[in-house]
């Protein structure tokens, strides 16, 4: 009972993230090379995670509190203020960017044209949002176990196709993009508190996001090296697509149904994340503080700016970098050494 417990925990997190990773991560690897990139998304892995457990002990000092609520208790007004910026320039570069892909993919699978599709997407994620953390639990879980399924099938009968060669190659001028889209892909920080609300116990919570974190690794670890061996440089911007390649019109059903799972997933809980920062933080109503959070990024959109890999990139080296080193490792300094 515990460890389903505790992987419903891990599932916010895993589900919240992993559509950057599934999506953004081979496309970024591509360039860099396979060793360094595993290398890099390693550290940086280990790094995120020790991030989130000092969300996590304050959490569970503050009662599960949202993350701009925590950074305010331990670091003032200004420690709040920062931490709602990172979270803002991540959470909405996230829906952004899923928002985009979400409408790509769906278009793909069906008659629909991009843009009403991409509509649809927003209309349905932010409906979930809107009846909030139940319904998230319940969805995320369901597709999280739907994801991990279908991504080690269509994993498995990739490898026969690999080339060695495409494994050798190594261009350091692609580490900047890596890096930013790595990072993106790590950040569950946001989901810290709500795992916390949901299993009301610290320990358990802790193993909940291991868990997440050690399967999130080594989920893009594999389709890393998948898509590298059997792609090399051919890989696109959102990855799993290049699967029509070797199977044809059932690979292009795999290719965009595996990424709308992974997209659903992560912008339901980045919408609710950032939902919660303004209820709890600012002190908005729920309905105020659901359309504050889902609205801008449709209207981005609608704007034009969709670019997947570019979105992410900017949201992981500004965002991702307060929201997950800066301001976590400040509060930790302030509690261990009385700052």
């Amino acid at each position: 009972m515990s460890f389903k417990r505790e992987m419903r925990g891990a599932s916010l997190i895993i589900g919240s993230i992993i559509g950057a990773g599934i999506l953004g991560i081979p496309y970024a690897a591509k360039e860099l090379g396979l060793i360094p990139s595993l290398l890099v998304m390693l550290i940086i892995g280990v790094v995120l995670y020790f991030t989130s457990i000092i969300l996590l002990k304050f959490s569970a000092k503050y009662q599960g509190s949202p993350i701009a609520s925590l950074a305010k208790n331990t670091l003032g007004r200004p420690g709040g203020y920062l931490m709602m910026a990172g979270a803002m320039i991540y959470i909405y570069g996230a829906l952004l960017a899923y928002m985009s892909a979400g409408g790509n993919t769906i278009s793909s699978l069906s008659p629909i044209s991009e843009v009403p599709a991409a509509l649809i997407f927003w209309l349905v994620c932010s409906y979930i949002i809107f009846k909030g953390l139940e319904a998230s639990i319940k969805t995320e879980f369901i597709l999280v176990m739907g994801i991990i399924g279908l991504f080690i099938l269509v994993t498995l009968t990739s490898l026969p196709h690999s080339e060695v060669n495409n494994a050798l190659y190594t261009n350091f001028n692609g580490i900047q993009t890596f890096v930013g889209v790595s990072l993106f892909a790590f950040v569950g920080h946001a989901m810290v508190p709500d795992v916390y609300l949901d299993l009301n116990d610290y320990d358990e919570a802790k193993r909940s996001v291991k868990i997440a974190f050690v399967l999130i690794y080594f989920l893009y670890a594999i389709l890393t090296i998948a898509f590298i061996l059997v792609f090399g440089r051919e890989i696109p911007q959102i990855a799993p697509k290049a699967f029509k390649q070797l199977y044809g019109n059932i690979g292009k059903i795999i290719g965009n149904l595996l990424p709308l799972i992974t997209i659903t997933t992560s912008f339901i809980g980045f919408g609710l994340a950032q939902k919660d920062n303004y209820d709890d933080y600012v002190g908005l109503n729920r309905e105020l503080a659901w359309g504050i959070t889902t609205i801008p990024p449709l209207f981005l959109y609608l704007y034009g700016i969709r670019e997947f890999v570019g979105v992410l990139q900017i949201a992981g080296n500004v965002g991702a970098v307060i929201m997950t080193l800066i301001v976590p490792i400040a509060m930790y300094a302030v509690w261990k050494y009385n700052i």
